[in-house]
């Protein structure tokens, strides 16, 4: 079974390089016909940090604190064109601690990321493309690594009552074509996998989502257009409790101001369990709704954003009513100096009637850069996360670090 289990990772790892490679492939070689105005970037970096976490073995009470050194080199390549850019970016984290040298770990976290403005082949037909691969030694820094900005990749929270080395990669595919100069139809899917590489009886599950949306709009005025979508994702849980979700309902987007935008979604989702042994079957219909406002200055970027819906992709494999509210904010303040803040509250709730899930977490970090030169980037920051269970599975969890350290690295044209 060992040697089941080792190969399929294997061949997933290998199925998820080969799939980033073919989304990076196609992305270059469409956008061919101005090769003439694009240009490639390769930007090598490197961050030294020096951490202080106070809960370093993710424990429920008996929390263990320690400072140390986290060593990330990281490449981005960027090929931009006159109509968008295509971002490649992977990186690789060391951690070294004080205290608990059995945590050391050179390759604590792996990360590689595809992501692109809209690709614009025709003055009426756009695409964009995502993936992501993320390999990391704990759910904390798991969660800061998997990209959460794609709607075709659920979010979904890893539970924080242990260390779990857990292994995510994902991609997805949108694409939008004007039929009329007021009407617009968008396709896409996106699928996601995680596996818990080092997982116990009774411990978190593999899971796997494979999702599609579609949605048809009407342009009613220069600022206001609304419609139609569905959406649907096929949750795929090792411990069999699979399940199979529907939504439906309208969608609108409005443009305050050059600077400022609205789009929100309204409506309904059901969801369709498989029962596993000792589980029944079941159905469940609930409200399902989305809404993202966003700021686009000069100096500030700011964005809110809220969603309601049933969700599979969690650590304990169960589908979830899941509530999540996000909030950021991203200001230059002064020629050499920027602040971020950022938040993120979310509840999951099992569908059962027990509430096997009843899990809710929320999350904030604050920091300040300063740009020294052109090739150095000082920056202070702090998180906070803390957890509560209600439910049979989780624990509550408490956790804080703060990171002072220097980022070095340069863009370079090389093409």
């Amino acid at each position: 079974m060992a040697a089941r289990k080792s190969l399929q990772r294997n061949r997933n790892l290998g199925a998820a390089v080969r799939l980033l490679a073919a989304l990076a492939a196609i992305c270059i070689l469409f956008p061919a016909s101005p090769a003439s105005a694009a240009k490639i970037d390769i930007t090598p970096a490197i961050s030294l940090d020096q951490v202080y976490d106070s809960n370093v073995f993710n424990t429920n009470g008996n929390e263990k604190e320690d400072f140390l050194l986290r060593v990330t080199p990281a490449v981005t390549f960027s090929l931009k064109m006159p109509e968008t850019t295509l971002n490649l970016r992977t990186s690789l984290t060391s951690d070294t601690y004080y205290k608990y040298a059995e945590l050391n770990s050179t390759s604590s976290a792996i990360s590689l990321a595809i992501d692109a403005t809209p690709i614009q082949f025709t003055p009426r037909f756009s695409m964009v493309p995502s993936a992501h691969y993320v390999e990391a030694q704990n759910s904390f820094r798991r969660n800061q690594l998997v990209p959460s900005g794609d709607s075709l990749i659920q979010p979904s929270i890893a539970a924080e009552n242990a260390n779990r080395k857990s292994r995510d990669y994902g991609a997805a595919l949108r694409m939008s074509y004007l039929v009329t100069p007021k009407t617009g139809f968008s396709l896409g899917g996106g699928v996601s996998k995680r596996q818990f590489l080092d997982n116990v009886a009774g411990g978190d599950t593999d899971s796997r989502v494979v999702s599609g949306d579609t949605t048809l709009t009407y342009k009613f005025t220069p600022l206001f257009s609304s419609g139609i979508f569905f959406s649907t994702a096929s949750n795929t849980f090792e411990n069999g409790r699979d399940s199979r979700t529907f939504s439906t309902g309208l969608t609108g987007a409005y443009l305050f101001s050059p600077a400022v935008s609205m789009s929100a979604r309204a409506g309904a989702s059901r969801a369709k369990e498989t029962g596993a042994p000792g589980f029944p079957a079941r159905t469940t219909t609930s409200p399902s709704g989305s809404l993202s406002l966003t700021y686009g200055g000069r100096d500030i970027n700011a964005s809110l954003t809220a969603s309601f819906d049933q969700s599979g992709g969690g650590s304990f494999g169960l589908t979830t009513r899941r509530q999540s509210i996000g909030v950021s904010l991203a200001e230059r303040f002064a020629p050499r100096w920027t602040a971020d803040l950022s938040g993120n509250f979310q509840q999951n709730r099992s569908l059962d009637p027990a509430v096997t899930e009843d899990l809710t977490s929320a999350s904030g970090t604050a920091g300040i850069g300063y740009q020294a030169a052109t090739w150095a980037t000082l920056h202070l920051s702090g998180t906070a996360f803390r957890q509560w269970s209600n439910g049979e599975v989780g624990t509550d969890l408490t956790r804080y670090s703060a990171f002072l350290g220097i980022t070095l690295g340069n863009t370079y044209n090389i093409y």
